[in-house]
Parts: C-alpha cells; sequence; structure tokens
C-alpha cells in the first residue's frame, strides 16, 4: 500500500509539472506573438514590420511603379532656388527606423554592424567644400570631390561653377578649384548644381546641372562637359545634354556601371517646377561607351509612393551588391524639415524601384533638419553615403553653408541600413585601380 501510495503520489507531482509546463509554453506563445507585433510597430523595417505594413515578406515584394509613359525628348530641372515652398506640399514628419540585418558581419562590406548611434550618424568631410550635391570618386590614386557651384567661392568674389578638391588620405584636402571654369552659352552663370564625374576610356565626363539662361519659367537641364584629367578643366558641350522640357525640365545626373560594363544615367524630372505638387519621376538610360550620348529611351525608376515623399523624388544615385540594385534618393521639398534620403530595391538598373518599408533611410535628426541630396561610393571595404545633413534655407542665402557628410550603409534582405564605419581610409595605390567610382 504504501509503495502504490508512493507512485500515486508520484504521479500525481508529475502531472502537475506537465500542466506547470503547458502553461508555461501557452505564455510564452502569447509573449512571443505580443513581442513580434511590438516589434512590427517599432521596426516596420523589420521582418515583423514588413509583414505588418505590407502584408508580405520581402521574398514577395512586388516591383512596380505607377503607370507612366517615357518622354520623347529628355531633360531635368530642379525646384528654383528663388522659389518658396509651397504650403500645400507639407508632409507628415518623418523619423527614420533602425534596421538591423539578420546577420551582421565586419567580414562583408554589404552587411556590416548597424550605427550604434543612429540620430548622429555622419562624419564631416574636412575637404573645405562647404556646398550641396557632394559626389565622391577615385582617380589617379586620390580621391575627387565635387559639389554645387559656390556662388561667391572664387579669389575674384564669382562662382565657382563646380568645386573639385583632392585627397590621398581623406583627411588632407587640396583647396577647391573650378573643374568647369567657362559655362555653356545655354547654362545661366552662378546656378549650377549636382555634378556627376566619371571616365570612359581614355576620357573623363561631368556631367552637371544648370539654369537654362533666359528661359520661362525657370527652368533646369543637365549639361555635359568632358576632359583628359579627373580635375579638369572641363570642357562643356555647347547644347544640353538631358533637357524634359515637356516634363518641368531635368536634374541631378548620376552614373551607374552594371556589371557587365554598361553605363547608364539617372536623372529626375523636375515637375515641381515653380512650386508644382505634380508628382515627379527618377528615370535612367542607356549611355554610349564613351559617355557622350544618349541610346534608346528613360525607363521610369520610381514615382512618390510614400507620405513622408510628399510630391516630389529626387537626386537617384544607384549601387548593386550582392546581385541585388539599390536606389538611394532624396524626397519632399529640399528646403523644408521633412527633406529626407530614402532607399528603395530596383529589379535592375532600368528599374522598376519599389520602396521596402514606410520610412526613409535618413531623416531629420540631431545633426540636422532636412537632410539630403545624397550620393553613393563604393569600394572593396564597403558602401558609403556622402550627402548634405541638413535643409537649404532657400530662398534665403545658405549661412552658414551646408557641409558635406559620409556615413557607411550596410543592405540586408530587410533594405538599406545605417551601418557602423569610419570614412574610407587612405587610398591603396597597390589595390585600387586608377579610376573607381563603381568598383
Amino acid at each position: 500500500m504504501s509503495g502504490n501510495g508512493g507512485n500515486t503520489t508520484t504521479a500525481r507531482a508529475r502531472s502537475g509539472t506537465r500542466r506547470l509546463l503547458a502553461w508555461g509554453l501557452v505564455a510564452l506563445a502569447m509573449t512571443a506573438a505580443l513581442f513580434w507585433v511590438a516589434l512590427g510597430q517599432e521596426y516596420p523595417h523589420s521582418a515583423a514590420g514588413l509583414a505588418a505594413a505590407d502584408g508580405t515578406t520581402r521574398a514577395s515584394v512586388t516591383m512596380s511603379v505607377p503607370a507612366m509613359s517615357s518622354p520623347a525628348g529628355t531633360t531635368v530641372t530642379s525646384f528654383p532656388s528663388g522659389s518658396a515652398t509651397p504650403a500645400s506640399s507639407a508632409a507628415p514628419s518623418a523619423t527614420t527606423t533602425p534596421i538591423v540585418p539578420a546577420n551582421p558581419s565586419s567580414a562583408d562590406p554589404a552587411t556590416p554592424p548597424p550605427d550604434p548611434t543612429p540620430l548622429a550618424p555622419g562624419t564631416e568631410v574636412p575637404a573645405g567644400i562647404d556646398q550641396s550635391d557632394p559626389f565622391l570618386s577615385v582617380a589617379d590614386g586620390s580621391y575627387v570631390l565635387v559639389t554645387s557651384g559656390d556662388p561667391s567661392g572664387s579669389p575674384s568674389g564669382g562662382p565657382i561653377n563646380v568645386p573639385l578638391a583632392t585627397s590621398s588620405d581623406f583627411v588632407h584636402w587640396t583647396a577647391p578649384v573650378d573643374a568647369l571654369p567657362v559655362l555653356p552659352a545655354w547654362a545661366q552663370p552662378g546656378y549650377t548644381w549636382a555634378p556627376d564625374l566619371h571616365r570612359f576610356g581614355s576620357t573623363y565626363a561631368l556631367y552637371f546641372t544648370a539654369l537654362v539662361a533666359n528661359h520661362s519659367p525657370q527652368t533646369e537641364c543637365i549639361g555635359s562637359a568632358f576632359s583628359s584629367s579627373p580635375t579638369g578643366p572641363f570642357v562643356a558641350s555647347p547644347t544640353p545634354f538631358i533637357c524634359q522640357l515637356g516634363l518641368g525640365g531635368t536634374i541631378d545626373p548620376r552614373v551607374f556601371v552594371d556589371h557587365d560594363g554598361t553605363p547608364w544615367i539617372l536623372f529626375k524630372s523636375d515637375q515641381n517646377i515653380g512650386g508644382s505638387t505634380t508628382p515627379t519621376v527618377m528615370w535612367s538610360q542607356r549611355l554610349s561607351a564613351d559617355g557622350a550620348h544618349l541610346l534608346g529611351g528613360p525607363s521610369p525608376l520610381l514615382s512618390p509612393d510614400r507620405p513622408w515623399q510628399g510630391s516630389i523624388v529626387e537626386a537617384p544615385d544607384m549601387v548593386a551588391l550582392n546581385g541585388a540594385y539599390w536606389l538611394v534618393y532624396s524626397a519632399n521639398w529640399y528646403n523644408s524639415p521633412d527633406y529626407a534620403i530614402g532607399a528603395a530595391r530596383c529589379a535592375g538598373p532600368a528599374g522598376p524601384c519599389a520602396d521596402i518599408g514606410p520610412k526613409p533611410l535618413l531623416a531629420s535628426n540631431n545633426q540636422g533638419a532636412g537632410p539630403g541630396e545624397a550620393s553613393v561610393f563604393q569600394d572593396p571595404d564597403g558602401v558609403w553615403m556622402l550627402y548634405s545633413p541638413r535643409r537649404s534655407l532657400a530662398p534665403a542665402p545658405d549661412v552658414p553653408a551646408r557641409p558635406v557628410y559620409i556615413t557607411k550603409l550596410g543592405f540586408s534582405g530587410l533594405g538599406a541600413y545605417l551601418a557602423q564605419g569610419s570614412p574610407p581610409g587612405a587610398v591603396d595605390l597597390l589595390t585600387s585601380p586608377l579610376w573607381s567610382t563603381r568598383p
């Protein structure tokens, strides 16, 4: 009897233990479910957030853009610096959402660890160039940095059309020179923006945005210039290279070279000219092998599709990593605190592209309100983003001038994210090619 009684007691104890374990598992499952929901709300770019926001995971994201017809011509323009932002363009304030890669690795340039200080991610580039739309490349063993024009930066007090500085170590920079000292007749002096520099064979091409002289309404178009040296002087072609007059003009040229060596030029049609709220479009088009001609027609990449963008997307640049194409761009009015930087995934250099999450990559933060006008720089150690840390004050002068900032980027299945890492180091002449904008 005593033996049976002991077995009964033991059985009851085991049964109670099993009940406790069962209830513990139920509680754990409920906690996990609540955590998953909370994660989706707090981190919309996480797998939980993507499922909650888009009803799908990244693997099933559909690449699509609004139906658009390609224009017959080519051109681009930016919002005139003397105009005010229309009140109707105000968009909801956007905040960045941290993305944590599934398997961050300092050994993989595509997925470095996330930035531990995402509200202060940038480092100022001490190049002595305080202007917008920075673009970085490597040529002849040196970094080459160009920016938008400086209206009064020359020794005589006149404009520097395309400021250019060089450095071998990213610390000590040469004094800025004008890479484009003579503008073409169609361009209004004192109004040049968003230069891009690229090598085609033995020739270097400089693409730039300029205000069209004696044109009403104020319109900007893209010009081209060429030189035998990466530091110029560049000689401009007599006519605009891209000028979509039917779409308000064309601005923000950026060259992207695909893995097969095919060059493309990215740009933005300026439908927001004069304060219009007509949605803008970012495009890409093939370039000839010498960079002097356009091939085929332009393909639409992306138009505004998120509330934080307002009616404007602009300043497109592209990078390819591990078989994936990423579009880094700016959105909303450039002189608004709502200006921010986004990232979208593309089917290829001709698009289409689609935003993965609802939030921008970088919005107003502790280093400034309205960061934007970004470009990307890639070398064997990873990808960096150069940008203006704060919005323009237009139509008032940008005083003090806006410095150039740089931060490292990472790219995972969940999207682009701000990454941990210092600015690029000294150029390694043994491993770096003589010219590299997209190694």
